[in-house]
């Protein structure tokens, strides 16, 4: 078991101790000697987007990947989550983790972003992705006066409607910052960001990406939601090299679906509903989500998918997508630690895109983004697309059809759940073996900050509703 101290100026604690052992493998990425006072944005900007990397590729997605039901959980803490028992210190780290990478931004922002726009722009954007993680899972949350350190120990939360009114904000500035000569600028970002590598036409893309997600977010608070997630797709990801994606390097920077496979064999495998799913269309992503049930990469082999009330140790293990694949001695299923993850898509705008025009009532356009939307995926999952199988998917133009085709295309990123709770598809039958019967909505307020924050809007139910699902 190990410790890890994290400097969280955002949340009640200045120092917060984690001695959990739960999540150590999604600490690998963290620096604890990073400095808090530097010269220039340059390594700053580095650990805050190996940080992202952390928070919307680790344990925070994989765990919600069992209320969706495309993984399950068969052993230890992961039967646990498939049982829908969580306590409010499991979720300590994610919480953690995503204050400590919004501090590591704040301070470019707040240090060296009116010298230096194009870092700023890239940190706002990168805030707008881990605070709006954070609003999703937990509802209100500290942002306008969080990343205060001693300053302010007990920052007050804000509505969820005022935390998604300043995302877009930020991202409102960040377009603005992106749009300035590079003589306004005193750094200019390159490798150091792993992610675009300065390419500030793709940010742009990023942040009107960021921009229409969270305008749909709203499509049961506002009447003009569909219309503003249209405009903004417009302007944003126009391929799937403009895709977001997060790089590994196999030694102490890896995968971390890898590191949890790796680590803790036979916790998790694919989930029934998700590989039957997959198996009723003859979908050709299944051998790339799931691995044979004896681990192996063959597409006439046997799939099957763990239920929620069956904790199935003989399922088929999670595919070669998420954790990469061996090529070496071994099970192929053993994986790839420098296996990328994506982290937003091209895919996840065109889907975007077909539900606004669905909601406006443009079925044709609907259509042809819907399809547009599954050949993405196709491209991103499998390495080419499949227009036969695209257009037979996307046939069925209704707002079920579209979310259901989104939850397969997005497997591995939180949106599936965030939908989920926002349309009610797909349709999924709860744990039936599970005390409370309904999966959980929300998750519940970390036990630090309902101890050491007299600020904090505390929430101990997993069955009350986020303000955007209501």
């Amino acid at each position: 078991m190990k410790k890890y101290i994290y400097i969280i100026s955002s949340v009640a604690l200045a120092f917060l101790t984690l001695d959990s052992c739960q999540h150590e493998i999604d600490t690998f990425n963290d620096n604890p000697n990073s400095p808090t006072e530097l010269s220039t944005p340059i390594t700053l900007l580095t650990g805050a987007e190996i940080g992202t990397i952390t928070n919307t590729t680790g344990n925070l997605p994989r765990t919600l990947s069992l209320f969706t039901q495309h993984t399950n959980g068969n052993q230890f803490q992961s039967l646990d989550y498939t049982n829908y028992f969580l306590t409010e210190t499991d979720v300590e780290t994610d919480w953690a983790n995503i204050y400590q990478a919004g501090v590591n931004l704040n301070q470019i922002i707040t240090q060296f972003g009116a010298q230096n726009p194009y870092y700023d722009g890239i940190a706002r954007v990168l805030m707008a992705i881990n605070i709006g993680n954070a609003t999703d899972v937990w509802g209100d949350v500290p942002f306008s006066q969080a990343f205060q350190g001693v300053n302010n120990l007990n920052p007050k939360y804000d509505t969820q409607q005022q935390v998604i009114s300043q995302i877009q904000s930020y991202l409102d500035t960040a377009i603005t910052d992106f749009a300035k000569p590079a003589s306004a600028n005193k750094y200019i970002p390159s490798s150091n960001d792993i992610f675009y590598g300065g390419d500030l036409g793709k940010w742009t893309k990023l942040a009107y990406g960021l921009k229409a997600r969270y305008a749909l977010r709203l499509s049961k608070k506002d009447a003009s939601a569909a219309q503003k997630a249209l405009q903004y797709a417009q302007l944003s990801l126009s391929s799937n090299a403009d895709n977001l994606v997060a790089t590994f390097d196999g030694g102490n920077n890896q995968n971390l679906w890898y590191g949890f496979n790796n680590q803790r064999a036979g916790y998790m495998s694919m989930g029934k509903y998700f590989i039957d799913l997959l198996k009723s269309n003859s979908d050709p992503r299944l051998r790339y989500f799931a691995f044979n049930t004896n681990g192996q990469d063959n597409p006439s082999g046997v799939y099957s998918g763990s239920a929620p009330e069956d904790a199935d140790l003989g399922a088929s293990p999670i595919g070669k997508f998420a954790v990469g694949i061996n090529t070496g001695p071994g099970t192929p299923s053993d994986g790839n630690p420098s296996q990328q993850m994506i982290i937003f898509s091209y895919s996840e705008i065109k889907f975007i895109e077909a539900e606004a025009q669905f909601r406006l009532g443009n079925t044709s356009d609907a259509q042809s983004a819907l399809k547009a939307a599954i050949s993405a995926s196709l491209i991103d999952v499998t390495g080419a697309d499949n227009s036969t199988f695209a257009t037979a998917a996307s046939s069925s133009v209704s707002l079920q059809n579209i979310m259901t085709q989104k939850y397969i295309a997005l497997f591995t990123t939180l949106e599936p759940y965030n939908d989920w709770r926002r349309t009610g598809f797909p349709v999924l039958t709860p744990n039936q073996a599970s005390q409370s019967k309904k999966i959980p909505v929300r998750l519940m307020t970390p036990k630090s900050e309902r101890t050491l924050n007299a600020n904090a809007t505390v929430v101990s139910s997993m069955y009350t509703p986020v303000w955007w699902a209501n």
